[in-house]
Order: structure tokens, then C-alpha cells, then sequence
């Protein structure tokens, strides 16, 4: 696992935060427009860290030495936890969990590869020997468990789960993680892209016509938030 620290972002809050969390996101974007728009003071948004699809780990907030800076990756956040049999809903997951995007376009349509799961598997590894609260599995959830109130669906429909749980955190179950995208509306992004042609392979990598702007994975993100989001959100 090859990891990077040498492309910071400036978007982040010079605080240590209690880490009880793990978030996982995907980018929407290549790797190139995610950290171009990572280390522009403009955007105000990072992760702590970016998984590219040929595994390649950037760290971008400060987070693999123990201490974890506040990133700007949560927004707008709550989740219900059980804690000693009362369930508590906690909000704000930029003051308390890490962060990780994993580059891929759109995550409910496009699979993840074999190398990101690898170095993502081995990031938790990491993570859990110096914050203790990464211990249990109910610690990492995704992008649409904290936020899908606002239509956010990643890592989305493609994600491994299962594979996930069972690799980190061997015998110790598999928490619920519902997806917020239907398989229908999957579907129709599906297509979408492929009318663009926009195409995933049999080896995982995804052709990308010219013509085809960065922006419109974004727009395709933007559109599919506002159709999944709750009214009154």
C-alpha cells in the first residue's frame, strides 16, 4: 500500500477531533479533478484521505499518525447509534470521524477495484490500532447512512459491504448499511452513462469518451441528491 502525504489540503479546521468514526465517501470524479478541488482553499471541502482506484493512499488531513485534524467531508450529518440499549442520535461527523474517498465515478453504478479494497482494508487496519473506538464495526458507515436525508448515496449500490465487515472485523457481524439508491435508479444512470459512452470493462477500468467534461459526474451526483433528498431536509 503506497501512501502519500505530500499533497495537502488547506480546507480543514486546525483541530483535533475524537475520532469514533469512519465515513466513506466516493469522489464523483477523477482522481485528478478530486484533488484539484481538494486543494483549492475555493471549494472548502477535503477527506482526510483518498483512496485511488489503482490503491494509491493520499493523505490529505492530517489523520494516519493518531491525531486527526477536523475535515470538511461530513456536511450536514446524523445517525442513530445503540448505546447501552438507547439509541442515541449523534450529529455533526465532521467533529468526530475520518473521512476516506475512494475515487470512482459514481458508486452506485461503477464497481470498486481490487486495489482499493486492499488499501482501504489495510487504512482501517491502521486506523483501528491508534483510535480505539474503530474497534467495533458499527464505527464505519457511508456517506448516505449520515447524510442520505440529503439525497447522499455513496459509496453507493457497488459498494462490498459484506466483504468489508467480514475482512476487518471478523466475527463480530455486519451492521445494516441500507443503500439510499434504488437498483432502478441505478439503473437509469446506467444507462445514461452508457449513452454518453461512458463504459465500465470486464477489467474494471472505465472508458471515458473525449468531449465527456469532468463536471458532468458531478452534475449527475448534484442531480441524483436532489431527486433522493427529503423534502422537508
Amino acid at each position: 500500500m503506497q501512501i502519500r502525504s505530500d499533497i495537502r489540503s488547506p480546507n480543514f479546521s486546525d483541530l483535533d477531533i475524537r475520532v469514533e468514526f469512519v465515513v466513506l465517501h466516493y469522489t464523483a470524479a477523477s482522481l485528478e479533478r478530486t484533488l484539484e478541488l481538494f486543494t483549492s482553499p475555493k471549494t472548502e471541502v477535503s477527506a482526510h484521505l483518498v483512496i485511488d482506484r489503482d490503491g494509491t493512499v493520499y493523505e490529505m488531513v492530517q489523520c494516519l499518525n493518531g491525531t486527526a485534524k477536523r475535515a470538511w467531508h461530513a456536511g450536514r450529518s446524523r445517525f442513530g447509534v445503540l448505546r447501552d440499549g438507547i439509541t442515541k442520535v449523534i450529529e455533526g461527523f465532521n467533529d468526530l470521524s475520518i473521512g476516506i474517498e475512494l475515487v470512482n465515478l459514481n458508486g452506485n453504478v461503477f464497481s470498486y477495484t481490487e486495489q482499493q479494497y486492499a488499501s482501504l482494508f489495510g487504512v482501517i487496519e491502521r486506523l483501528k490500532g491508534v483510535y480505539p473506538a474503530l474497534a467495533s464495526p458499527g464505527a464505519i458507515i457511508g456517506h448516505e447512512q449520515i447524510a442520505g436525508f440529503r439525497g447522499k448515496s455513496d459509496p453507493g449500490r457497488r459498494f462490498e459491504w459484506q466483504r468489508l465487515f467480514s475482512v476487518c472485523y471478523p466475527n463480530q457481524g455486519a451492521p445494516e448499511r441500507p443503500f439510499r439508491c434504488s437498483e432502478l435508479v441505478a439503473q437509469r444512470i446506467n444507462d445514461l452513462m452508457g449513452a454518453m459512452g461512458v463504459v465500465e470493462g470486464k477489467d474494471g477500468v472505465i472508458s471515458i469518451p473525449n468531449g465527456v467534461p469532468n463536471m458532468f459526474f458531478g452534475q449527475i451526483s448534484s442531480f441524483l441528491e436532489a431527486a433522493l433528498s427529503d423534502r422537508d431536509s
